[in-house]
């Protein structure tokens, strides 16, 4: 036997008797109740923070976004259960189809182009998509991601217009990545006398001016919630449903022949990006999905990787659910009052004992799918973000429902109709 090898069963025997230890003695018992004026010794203490987190060693048991520092990968396929069909510039989407484009561009500026219907283009290059809307006497096209090259772009999509000028561009959100080269275009524009007409609402600029973009602002305002705009005689819906999500001014659009653009929100043939793409608010994604799920639809694009339909949405509705509903059976057995005194020996501050309580709750919920959902939802790509998941509804929930005491009250997920 090998001197690595002795090595590699000594580690493993330890990890087993700690494992083990640990796992009869500490996990699953009740904090010890401490009785006013009681002394807390460091024995008390261990035994009160080892029921609250059970066996939390970082280095062998919990497998986090915050412990670990190693890459992870999603090994799973794209759902198959979606038909594809060829890439085409020309022959129109069929209903319920996604678009045979790889994950990742194979030439930086290679456009991959397809037809949605008679007056609607889906658009990707280089990770990030758009949508060109061509009427009949002039087109519009819904963001201007920052590394878009207007040579490249009008190269590509000439033979679409086929003369008519591209005179307005649309803002589904203020983020630099998908309305970077809004000043480009515009330039670009302005040079062949086009001045572009730019469609966003006051929370655009609101949020544009926060972070001074160095990008045009919108200079055709619609009103916030559920506003329509007139483009070459045809009606758009541009629905801006709540305060906070992804951004604080997130809008979905809705193209007169049914074509829905919402970016960073959800994905159509996977589970939801790490930390639901950055959403600052879980309770405004959770409506700004109940409100397209309310809506008339019946292709989207979603800003990257392919196109998306309701199935998808429906279906990250119900995964963001099932993560609810589990944190509601976890969170209660790990809050108690009781809890304090033992983590003011246990730990150093109380930053680091929430970062931990924090930790453990989520672990445990992404812990809770995958023992019991993984045949509902371990082989969609991002199964492997179901810790990142559940951290993100831990924030919502922990800070905003008294689900000790009142545990039937929770978000609602069914669809919001328009409202006539």
């Amino acid at each position: 036997m090998t001197s690595s090898t002795k090595v590699g069963l000594v580690l493993v025997a330890v990890i087993a008797a700690f494992a083990g230890y640990y796992g009869n003695k500490i996990l699953g018992s009740k904090p010890p109740e401490i009785a006013p004026g009681q002394e807390i010794t460091p024995e008390l203490a261990q035994e009160a923070i080892g029921a609250l987190f059970g066996p939390f060693p970082p280095e062998f048991i919990v497998p986090t976004g915050f412990q670990r520092h190693e890459p992870i990968r999603s090994a799973n396929e794209p759902d198959n259960s979606i038909p594809t069909q060829p890439l085409s510039k020309w022959k129109e989407l069929k209903p319920g189809h996604q678009v045979d484009v790889p994950e990742w561009p194979e030439a930086v500026g290679r456009y991959y182009i397809q037809r949605l219907t008679e007056n609607t283009w889906w658009i990707l290059a280089d990770l990030f998509a758009v949508t060109l809307y061509v009427g009949e006497f002039e087109a519009l096209i819904i963001d201007m991601p920052e590394f878009m090259v207007m040579e490249e772009l009008f190269s590509n999509i000439d033979d679409i217009l086929d003369g008519k000028p591209l005179t307005t561009l649309v803002y589904s959100h203020p983020h630099t990545d998908h309305i970077g080269a809004a000043q480009r275009f515009q330039g670009h524009q302005r040079a062949r006398g086009i001045d572009v007409k730019i469609i966003g609402t006051q929370r655009t600029i609101r949020e544009m001016d926060r972070y001074q973009m160095p990008l045009p602002r919108p200079n055709f305002i619609v009103d916030d919630g559920r506003a329509v705009f007139e483009f070459d005689g045809r009606d758009f819906i541009y629905a801006s449903m709540v305060d906070w999500a992804h951004t604080g001014a997130d809008a979905y659009v809705i193209t007169p022949d049914g074509v829905l653009t919402v970016v960073d929100i959800f994905y159509g043939n996977r589970l939801p990006l790490h930390d639901y793409s950055g959403v600052q608010n879980m309770n405004g994604w959770v409506q700004i999905m109940r409100h397209m799920a309310g809506e008339d639809w019946h292709v989207a694009n979603i800003g990257h990787v392919n196109v998306a339909h309701r199935k998808g949405l429906l279906r990250s509705l119900e995964y963001t659910n099932d993560i609810y509903d589990a944190w509601f059976r976890v969170a209660p057995k790990y809050w108690d009052r009781n809890f304090f005194p033992h983590a003011a020996v246990g730990e150093s501050y109380v930053a680091t004992f929430l970062r931990n309580l924090f930790d453990k709750i989520a672990f445990e919920v992404a812990l809770e799918l995958k023992l019991k959902l993984k045949p509902k939802w371990g082989h969609l790509p991002h199964w492997t973000l179901a810790h990142d998941h559940a951290m993100k509804v831990q924030w919502d929930l922990f800070l905003n429902y008294r689900y000790k005491d009142e545990p039937e009250i929770r978000p609602s997920f069914e669809p919001i109709k328009p409202q006539t």
